[in-house]
C-alpha cells in the first residue's frame, strides 16, 4: 500500500481517536458534558459505539491491530544551551543579552594535525545561517580545553591559542586570516570563549553559509611538538558533550506581528503531514480528512445548543487552568525544553449583560444585544484570549538548537468577550 496513504490515514485516525478519547465532549465546566447524553441515546442511538465501530473499521482498512505509536526523535542539545535555558528559567529577574541564541556544531571531524614544528592544528567547519532581519549582538567560539598532566605536575599548562578563518581565494588557493588569539593557562579542563563577532557579522551579509576555521595551539616557550602527558588539547570528538560550538546572539528587528506570524508558521510546519490532495470523508480509501472530523464535532456541538444555553447561567467568561504537555501533542520531537507549561485557556459564555470584568468591545456588546433579539441573525460574542504572554523555549529550528527568551503568544494572560 502507498506509504503516503498510510501516513494520511494515520493522521486522520489519530484525530479520530483523540476525538473519541475526549468523549463526552467537555462543556463549560469540567464535569458538564456539552451534549445531552439522554438525547444522544434515544431511539437506540449509541454515539460511543458508533465511534468505536468507525475506529475498528479504519484499523482493519490499514491492516493494523492497534493505533501506531510514533517515537519522537530525541535531540541531545549542547550542554551550554541547556545551562543557558536553565539559568534564565530559574531566575526570572535576569535576561540574556539577546532574545535569540543559536548554537552551531562543528561539522568537520578531521583528525588534528601538525605540519609546522610546535603547532597543532584543528580544522573546524560551521554552517551558519542568520535571518537578514536579525541584528547580531555577539558571536562566541567555544572550545573545551583538555588538560592532561602527570601526577608530579601541579602548575598547569600554558599554550597560545589562535583562531583563523580559512578563506577561499579561488583556483584552489586559500589564506588564513587571524580572528582571535591569546595565551591561556589551565590547571583543569574547562571551556574557553573567543569573540569572533565581527567575522560572523560579515558572514551574515554573504550568500555562503559554510565557514571554515582552524585553531592553532602553540607552546609559547619551545618550538617542539607537545609530548608526554603535560599537554593541552581541544575536545573535538562528536560523541562528547564538549565539541566546538559557535554560539550567535541576535535580536529580531522585525515587527512583533511579523515575528509572531513566523513563529506560527513554524509551528504549523510541524503539523503539515497531510497534503492538499486530502479527500473528504467517504472519498478515496474512506479515510476521513481533518476537516471532516472537525465538522462532525461541530455538528454535535450545534445539535446540543439548547443544552448549552440551559447550563450557561453562571459560567461567565474567565481564564481557567490548562497545562500543555508537549509530549502529548507530539511536539517533544522539536521542543527540547520545557517539557510542558501552564498555557491557561478562556472558558465560559458571554451572555447579557456583559460586565466590565470581561472587557467587552463595543462590537461585542452590540452583537450580544442583537443575538438576544434574533439568534439566527447574529452569533453570541465569544470568550477569547485578549492578552497573551511569551515563554522561554529551547527548540530545534531547521536542525539548529535555538534558545528564544520570548517565544510570543503562548500563555493566556487575560480573557474577554469579543
Amino acid at each position: 500500500m502507498d506509504p503516503i496513504f498510510h501516513l494520511r490515514a494515520f493522521v486522520a485516525l489519530s484525530l479520530l481517536v483523540q476525538f473519541i478519547s475526549a468523549s463526552p465532549i467537555m462543556g463549560l465546566e469540567e464535569d458538564l458534558p456539552l451534549y445531552d447524553e439522554d438525547l444522544m441515546e434515544q431511539d437506540g442511538f449509541d454515539f460511543n459505539s458508533l465511534l468505536e465501530t468507525m475506529k475498528d473499521d479504519l484499523l482493519k482498512t490499514l491492516n493494523l491491530s492497534g493505533i501506531p505509536v510514533q517515537a519522537p526523535v530525541k535531540v541531545e542539545p549542547p550542554e551550554y544551551m541547556l545551562e543557558l535555558y536553565n539559568k534564565f528559567a530559574k531566575d526570572r529577574t535576569t535576561m540574556p543579552s539577546a532574545n535569540i541564541v543559536r548554537s552551531f556544531k562543528n561539522e568537520d571531524f578531521s583528525i588534528p594535525y601538525s605540519d609546522v614544528m610546535g603547532i597543532r592544528k584543528y580544522p573546524l567547519l560551521f554552517n551558519v545561517s542568520i535571518p537578514n532581519h536579525e541584528i547580531i549582538v555577539m558571536a562566541e567560539l567555544k572550545l573545551y580545553m583538555l588538560v592532561s598532566r602527570s601526577n608530579v605536575m601541579h602548575n598547569g599548562v600554558g599554550r597560545k591559542v589562535t583562531v583563523y578563518e580559512i578563506r577561499d581565494e579561488g583556483e584552489g588557493s586559500t589564506i588564513a586570516v587571524e580572528l582571535a588569539s591569546r595565551l591561556i593557562h589551565r590547571t583543569s579542563s574547562e571551556w574557553e570563549m573567543f569573540d569572533i563577532t565581527e567575522a560572523v557579522r560579515r558572514w551574515s551579509g554573504s550568500d555562503f553559509t559554510t565557514r571554515r576555521l582552524e585553531i592553532h595551539l602553540q607552546n609559547p616557550d619551545i618550538d617542539i611538538e607537545d609530548v608526554g602527558e603535560d599537554r593541552l588539547d581541544i575536545d573535538v570528538m562528536p560523541e562528547s558533550k564538549h565539541e566546538p560550538l559557535l554560539v550567535v546572539f541576535s535580536n529580531d528587528q522585525s515587527s512583533e506581528r511579523k515575528e509572531e506570524k513566523e513563529e506560527i508558521n513554524e509551528m504549523i510546519s510541524h503539523e503539515q503531514v497531510l497534503g492538499p490532495e486530502n479527500t473528504e470523508f467517504g472519498g478515496q480509501g474512506n479515510i476521513p480528512s481533518e476537516e471532516s472530523l472537525l465538522q462532525m464535532r461541530s455538528n454535535i456541538i450545534y445539535d446540543a445548543s439548547s443544552r448549552t444555553r440551559r447550563n450557561a447561567k453562571g459560567n461567565y467568561c474567565k481564564k481557567t487552568q490548562l497545562y500543555i504537555d508537549f509530549k502529548e501533542i507530539g511536539w517533544d520531537s522539536w521542543i527540547i525544553a520545557p517539557a510542558g507549561y501552564d498555557a491557561y485557556e478562556c472558558r465560559g459564555v458571554c451572555s447579557y449583560p456583559l460586565t466590565e470584568h470581561v472587557t467587552p468591545t463595543k462590537h461585542a456588546i452590540v452583537q450580544t444585544l442583537l443575538h438576544m433579539k434574533n439568534a439566527q441573525k447574529a452569533n453570541n460574542a465569544c470568550c477569547v484570549a485578549t492578552k497573551l504572554d511569551p515563554i522561554s523555549m529551547l527548540y530545534m529550528d531547521a536542525g539548529v538548537v535555538t534558545y528564544k527568551f520570548k517565544y510570543e503568544g503562548m500563555v493566556v494572560s487575560e480573557c474577554g468577550c469579543r
